[in-house]
């Protein structure tokens, strides 16, 4: 192996690894325009407007799906290893999405919908880390 192929990072792109790009991306879009439409585009008086703190949940969670789904398949030889951890993260991130969604009480259809895609979503990360080496990962290969 040449030294130019050691430090590249392999990625295997396939049909689950597609779903949990699409996904992540599809969940983070749906929070990023909650808070702009609810949020700071509503023309809503500020009293009326989702608080603060669920604008600030709300463009966290678009930059956590974006940023974790960037850091499991860039091909980059450093993230590479950290793979099992962002798998954690995502999968834990899902879950606290869907647990805050239902311990707020406000229900609706992009709600639900959003629910469901992140419900996927841990499947999904799942059975990629079911298919994964991990000898692989933690080498940083």
């Amino acid at each position: 192996m040449s030294a130019t192929e050691a430090t590249q990072a392999r990625t295997r792109i396939g049909p689950v690894q597609i779903g949990i790009i699409l996904l992540a991306l599809l969940a983070g879009g749906i929070h990023l325009y909650v808070w702009l439409i609810e949020g700071i585009l509503s023309g809503l008086p500020q009293e009326q407007q989702m608080g603060p703190t669920y604008q600030f949940l709300f463009v966290g969670n678009f930059f956590g799906y974006v940023t974790l789904a960037a850091a499991l398949y860039l091909p980059v030889s450093l993230l590479t290893r950290f793979r099992p951890v962002v798998r954690v993260l995502l999968i834990a991130m899902s879950i606290a999405a869907i647990a805050s969604y239902f311990h707020v009480g406000f229900y609706d259809t992009l709600g639900n919908a959003t629910q469901i895609i992140e419900a996927l979503l841990i499947a999904l990360v799942t059975v990629d880390a079911g298919m994964s080496n991990p000898s692989e990962e933690l080498s940083g290969r």
